[in-house]
């Protein structure tokens, strides 16, 4: 046993010591330029400045990007509508779409740069993007056709516009658009903030930091457009973010008060992390509901390490099903890669690593697809018609497999539910406990795992689904989960090495037993596919804040040592754990900075400034059988 434990003493330090540069490469990939774009016959020139009104009489810069050609001819028209500013530099598909033959619109967001109006969070973006692909529609160089294009918040406007069903709108292509979800099917998930009733701290935090600000100095908006272009580059409006420091910031408290302890402007930061799940406010914004309708044929595009991934596949469910035409229902399609958020045509290569896991050859021609997309249904070229029409639903990768697989339904059709059972003696703590995974239901009464949470010693975040965060010190993707599991307050749940292959295409959820000693606490969950050589990486992870257990529209306080029944949604995900490689499933009350912490305290946490250690226990036994059900792929 010593020697065990020196030798992962041994690993978990070289591990440590090599995470800040697989960290900061990471960062690198995200903002590296994609190769390899293709480049159409077209020239084209800027018209700057074009202010469009909108129906409370609000302007909106809008640039447009126009083929150079017969001053007769009508183009289609691509539509991005941005809270981060403009330029073919920034976002390289204009340059794409402009030299194919469209013109590419891109708006700046209500109250951001140069547009009028005071910033919300996605305020405005249903009515907003009606009344501007209205105008465009209409314009003399119009062909009447317009499509939508962008990621993350670009991909979010898509959504919220199209339940308007603007007459123009022909075809969207909604990347990582998984900040979209309101009450939809209960999942509560407003701006990718909110997760379990938790929040999503190191990207809300490095979020608004970076864009957050509702006010700065803008230049009138009746300026001639050669002098509003000049003075706008000579003012380089808005003014810079001051620089924010993280790791304070992170450990603020009250968290509340995290960015305006270190001078940042207004921003909606408050609102979007201490507003509950069922508050009025959220009402007045374009989320996802029940209700929601739309009527576009949509590609929706996403990545295993993004934040939102699980939100888009069921966007493209929902779209499949409740789209007002059938026209509109048989044209919803999918496009998941192995990458982390926005990163897709960046991170494909011959041998792709994200994080610092290997993942094969994910190259894939993203570009030609889009075009393929908006050539049919924005020029109704028939030949890329014929193309679409033997694309399957889903193209999706299969980690760990390291290939792309088609599906014409997610989950693939046959796929099926699979149950493990955590088990054990009792003493699952850290890696080096006796946690273990089985298809056998336990028979053994009053077994469980416990572990003291400390919320001033959260347990580090190492890779994820994370985004925006501001800093490499959180950066996302899959790293070698080692250091984590060699925590105490870490219950680690293990399979024996596999003697075939597991194929995991679908969702993944926890149904445990667990008691707090707290009225108060969360609980997070983390799927780890280990490998020979012991490598453990992180697949997907989620949480949940125990209030929530019955549901997010109650908050019900824990009674101190009683057992509760919880369920988490761990999310979707592909991922072939192949034959000697073996299932883990990580067990704690904390992922920090990625999650905010649990004060165990209740009340308001965002403005707690105490905290207490909590006790929690896991229990795994005849009569409170905790398990980890994964969807198997039936092909």
């Amino acid at each position: 046993m010593q020697a065990r434990l020196a030798e992962f003493r041994r690993i978990v330090t070289v591990t440590s010591s090599t995470l800040v540069m697989c960290c900061l490469a990471s960062a690198i990939a995200q903002t590296s330029s994609s190769a390899g774009r293709p480049q159409g016959p077209y020239e084209f020139d800027v018209q700057p400045n074009v202010f469009i009104t909108m129906r409370d009489g609000i302007r909106l810069a809008t640039d447009l990007y126009m083929p150079k050609g017969s001053p007769s001819a009508h183009y289609p028209i691509v539509l991005m509508r941005t809270p981060y500013g403009n330029g073919p530099s920034t976002y390289p598909a204009i340059s794409v779409f402009a030299s194919h033959g469209y013109v590419v619109a891109v708006q700046d967001k209500r109250g951001k740069f140069r547009s009028e109006g005071i910033y919300r969070v996605n305020g405005g973006d249903a009515e907003d993007g009606f009344d501007t692909i209205e105008w465009l529609a209409k314009q003399k160089w119009s062909n009447g056709n317009i499509g939508m294009y962008g990621c993350s918040y670009l991909g979010d406007v898509q959504i919220f516009v199209a339940q308007t069903k603007p007459p123009a709108l022909k075809a969207l292509i909604p990347q990582a658009s998984g900040s979209t979800a309101g009450s939809i099917q209960g999942l509560y998930r407003y701006f990718g903030q909110m997760i379990g009733g938790a929040t999503e701290w190191a990207s809300g935090v490095g979020w608004f930091a970076e864009h957050g600000a509702k006010v700065w100095p803008r230049l009138p908006a009746d300026l001639e457009p050669k002098q509003y272009s000049a003075l706008y580059a000579k003012y380089s409006q808005p003014p810079k973010a001051p620089v924010v420091d993280y790791h304070r910031a992170w450990r603020h408290l009250p968290m509340i008060d995290a960015l305006r302890d270190q001078g940042f402007p207004d921003s909606d930061f408050d609102d979007m992390i201490e507003k509950p799940p069922t508050d009025p406010y959220w009402s007045q914004l374009p989320y996802m509901t029940d209700s929601y309708r739309s009527d576009v044929p949509a590609l929706f595009v996403s990545s295993w390490y993004d934040f939102g991934v699980d939100v888009s596949l069921m966007q493209l469910n929902w779209f499949t099903e409740y789209s007002s035409s059938q026209r509109a229902r048989a044209n919803q399609y999918a496009l998941v890669g192995p990458g982390t958020h926005c990163s897709y045509e960046a991170e494909a290569g011959k041998e792709a690593v994200i994080g610092s896991r290997p993942m094969g050859d994910t190259r894939f021609d993203y570009w030609k697809t889009y075009l393929t997309w908006f050539d049919y249904w924005l020029k109704g070229d028939q030949s890329a018609r014929t193309a679409i029409d033997q694309w399957p639903k889903v193209r999706y990768y299969s980690m760990g497999e390291n290939r792309w697989r088609e599906a014409d339904t997610w989950p693939p059709r046959g796929a099926k539910p699979v149950h493990w059972y955590l088990d054990g003696k009792g003493r699952a703590n850290s890696v080096l406990g006796d946690g273990t995974l089985s298809r056998k239901r336990p028979t053994a009464n009053g077994l469980s795992d416990s572990f003291t949470y400390d919320p001033d010693n959260p347990v580090p975040s190492l890779g994820g689904a994370m985004c925006c965060t501001g800093t490499a010190d959180a950066a996302p993707g899959a790293q070698d989960q080692r250091p984590i599991e060699a925590r105490d307050d870490v219950l680690v749940y293990t399979t024996e090495p596999l003697k075939s292959q597991f194929d995991l295409a679908g969702s993944v959820d926890v149904d445990f037993y667990v008691s707090s000693s707290a009225v108060d606490t969360d609980f997070t969950v983390k799927l780890v596919d280990v490998y020979p050589d012991g490598r453990a990486f992180n697949v997907l992870e989620s949480i949940l804040r125990a209030r929530y257990r019955d549901g997010f529209d109650r908050e019900v306080p824990l009674e101190a040592g009683k057992v509760y029944r919880i369920r988490i949604p761990v999310g979707q995900t592909a991922n072939l754990f192949e034959a000697g490689h073996q299932i883990r499933l990580e067990v704690s009350s904390s992922n920090f900075p990625r999650f905010d912490r649990n004060l165990n305290v209740g009340g308001n946490n965002y403005r707690a400034t105490r905290w207490v250690k909590a006790i929690n226990k896991v229990f795994h036994s005849a009569e409170y059988p905790s398990e980890l059900v994964l969807t198997e792929n039936g092909h």
